[in-house]
Protein backbone atom coordinates (compact mmCIF):
# COMPACT_ATOMS: atom_id res chain seq x y z
CA UNK A 1 0.00 0.00 0.00
CA UNK A 2 1.52 3.39 -0.81
CA UNK A 3 0.25 6.56 0.91
CA UNK A 4 0.13 9.66 -1.18
CA UNK A 5 -1.13 12.89 0.33
CA UNK A 6 -4.34 14.96 -1.30
CA UNK A 7 -5.44 18.30 -0.26
CA UNK A 8 -8.21 18.31 -2.31
CA UNK A 9 -11.09 20.27 -0.44
CA UNK A 10 -10.74 20.75 3.53
CA UNK A 11 -9.87 17.29 4.24
CA UNK A 12 -6.79 14.87 3.71
CA UNK A 13 -7.23 11.93 1.77
CA UNK A 14 -5.13 9.26 0.94
CA UNK A 15 -4.99 6.94 -2.01
CA UNK A 16 -4.40 3.67 -1.50
CA UNK A 17 -2.71 0.98 -3.98
CA UNK A 18 -3.86 -2.40 -3.27
CA UNK A 19 -3.76 -5.53 -5.43
CA UNK A 20 -5.75 -8.34 -4.41
CA UNK A 21 -3.93 -10.85 -6.24
CA UNK A 22 -4.92 -10.44 -9.73
CA UNK A 23 -4.66 -6.76 -10.53
CA UNK A 24 -4.15 -3.73 -8.80
CA UNK A 25 -6.43 -1.14 -7.93
CA UNK A 26 -6.73 2.34 -6.01
CA UNK A 27 -9.52 3.78 -3.96
CA UNK A 28 -9.28 7.81 -2.23
CA UNK A 29 -9.94 7.39 1.58
CA UNK A 30 -10.32 10.25 4.52
CA UNK A 31 -7.48 10.46 6.37
CA UNK A 32 -8.62 10.19 10.03
CA UNK A 33 -6.86 12.57 12.18
CA UNK A 34 -7.05 12.04 15.72
CA UNK A 35 -5.16 15.50 17.21
CA UNK A 36 -7.73 17.36 15.28
CA UNK A 37 -10.79 15.10 16.98
CA UNK A 38 -8.94 15.45 20.64
CA UNK A 39 -8.09 19.22 20.39
CA UNK A 40 -12.06 19.93 19.22
CA UNK A 41 -12.76 17.47 22.07
CA UNK A 42 -10.82 19.26 24.72
CA UNK A 43 -12.22 22.57 23.22
CA UNK A 44 -15.81 20.93 24.03
CA UNK A 45 -14.96 20.30 27.58
CA UNK A 46 -13.94 23.45 28.00
CA UNK A 47 -16.54 25.32 27.12
CA UNK A 48 -18.63 23.50 28.70
CA UNK A 49 -16.76 24.17 32.03
CA UNK A 50 -16.50 27.83 31.12
CA UNK A 51 -20.05 27.80 30.90
CA UNK A 52 -20.59 26.29 34.41
CA UNK A 53 -18.40 28.90 36.07
CA UNK A 54 -20.53 31.31 34.48
CA UNK A 55 -24.09 29.79 35.34
CA UNK A 56 -22.74 29.19 39.07
CA UNK A 57 -22.46 25.98 39.05
CA UNK A 58 -18.38 25.45 39.22
CA UNK A 59 -15.31 27.53 40.62
CA UNK A 60 -12.96 29.34 38.50
CA UNK A 61 -10.52 26.48 40.33
CA UNK A 62 -12.48 24.17 38.09
CA UNK A 63 -12.41 26.12 35.21
CA UNK A 64 -8.13 26.73 35.57
CA UNK A 65 -7.65 22.76 36.41
CA UNK A 66 -9.91 21.99 33.04
CA UNK A 67 -7.43 25.07 31.14
CA UNK A 68 -4.49 23.38 32.25
CA UNK A 69 -5.41 19.52 31.82
CA UNK A 70 -5.07 18.90 35.66
CA UNK A 71 -6.96 15.61 37.27
CA UNK A 72 -7.94 16.26 40.75
CA UNK A 73 -5.17 14.00 41.76
CA UNK A 74 -2.27 15.85 40.07
CA UNK A 75 -3.93 19.28 41.62
CA UNK A 76 -3.72 17.72 45.08
CA UNK A 77 -0.19 16.59 44.32
CA UNK A 78 1.41 20.01 43.02
CA UNK A 79 -0.56 22.03 45.78
CA UNK A 80 -0.74 19.68 48.83
CA UNK A 81 -4.14 20.38 49.50
CA UNK A 82 -6.39 17.07 49.94
CA UNK A 83 -7.94 16.18 46.97
CA UNK A 84 -11.47 16.05 49.27
CA UNK A 85 -10.69 19.73 49.68
CA UNK A 86 -9.68 20.67 45.88
CA UNK A 87 -13.17 18.67 45.69
CA UNK A 88 -15.21 21.09 48.04
CA UNK A 89 -13.17 24.09 46.36
CA UNK A 90 -14.62 23.46 42.66
CA UNK A 91 -17.93 24.48 44.28
CA UNK A 92 -18.43 28.20 44.38
CA UNK A 93 -19.62 28.60 48.08
CA UNK A 94 -16.15 26.97 48.77
CA UNK A 95 -14.62 28.63 46.53
CA UNK A 96 -15.65 32.20 48.55
CA UNK A 97 -14.05 31.07 51.85
CA UNK A 98 -10.94 30.16 50.46
CA UNK A 99 -8.07 31.94 52.68
CA UNK A 100 -5.09 33.89 50.94
CA UNK A 101 -2.54 31.12 51.62
CA UNK A 102 -4.91 28.06 49.94
CA UNK A 103 -5.49 30.92 46.84
CA UNK A 104 -1.82 32.02 46.78
CA UNK A 105 -1.04 27.27 46.15
CA UNK A 106 -3.72 27.96 43.15
CA UNK A 107 -2.55 30.47 41.54
CA UNK A 108 1.39 29.34 41.82
CA UNK A 109 0.48 26.04 40.08
CA UNK A 110 -1.76 27.18 37.50
CA UNK A 111 0.80 30.17 37.00
CA UNK A 112 -1.89 33.16 37.11
CA UNK A 113 -1.84 36.29 39.82
CA UNK A 114 -4.74 35.60 42.49
CA UNK A 115 -6.20 38.59 40.69
CA UNK A 116 -6.83 36.34 37.54
CA UNK A 117 -8.41 33.94 39.07
CA UNK A 118 -11.98 35.11 37.97
CA UNK A 119 -10.80 36.23 34.57
CA UNK A 120 -11.77 32.95 33.01
CA UNK A 121 -11.39 33.19 28.95
CA UNK A 122 -11.05 30.90 27.07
Amino acid sequence: MIKITNDRTDRTQILHYHFDGNEWYQKWEDKFDLTRVLIEERRQKLEKVHQQVLDGELSPIAFHAQKNMFQINTLSAYTGIPKRQIKKHFKPENFNQIDGKTLEKYAAVFKISINEFNNIQI
